[in-house]
């Protein structure tokens, strides 16, 4: 087993470009070529979302904060730090949201899709302050059924 490395930090502005560039950065190593980043990139892409979807960090001057660690030669841990609840907005806590099959509600998909990916996920934090959502995923992860043909 390798060793772990150092975490890596960077901020990104918290709009759709931002959720680009956050997966971007979280793939770019050379250790995640050649589709071993793949899931990867899918969680990263889902946690930048779910800030710019649902926090501050998509607000007028927001960010977001990204952080990458390499556990070993085959687990990753990622995380996005948001800036906590929108101005005037109800605090809302991450939750992973139950679909029917077939149910074609937009949106409310990208934990469930993190649940089924990430080994482990969970966010730290209180209500109403930043929150920084954690996954740890394995990089040699078979495909799941469950979740058709994203590979």
């Amino acid at each position: 087993m390798g060793r772990s490395s150092a975490p890596w930090w960077r901020y990104t502005d918290g709009n759709e470009q931002g959720v680009a560039r956050a997966r971007a950065w979280f793939t770019r190593d050379e250790r995640l070529q050649g589709g071993r980043g793949f899931w990867v990139g899918l969680v990263a892409s889902e946690l930048a979302t779910n800030a710019v979807r649902h926090t501050a960090s998509s607000e007028k001057y927001g960010r977001m904060g990204l952080s990458m660690e390499f556990l070993g030669n085959n687990t990753v841990l990622l995380g996005v730090l948001d800036q906590g609840p929108r101005f005037r907005a109800p605090a809302l806590m991450p939750r992973v949201v139950h679909r029917e099959p077939g149910e074609m509600s937009p949106g409310g998909r990208g934990l469930w899709l993190v649940d089924r990916i990430a080994e482990f996920w969970w966010w730290e934090g209180e209500r109403g302050r930043p929150l920084h959502l954690r996954a740890m995923v394995r990089l040699d992860r078979e495909p799941d059924p469950e979740l058709g043909e994203l590979n």
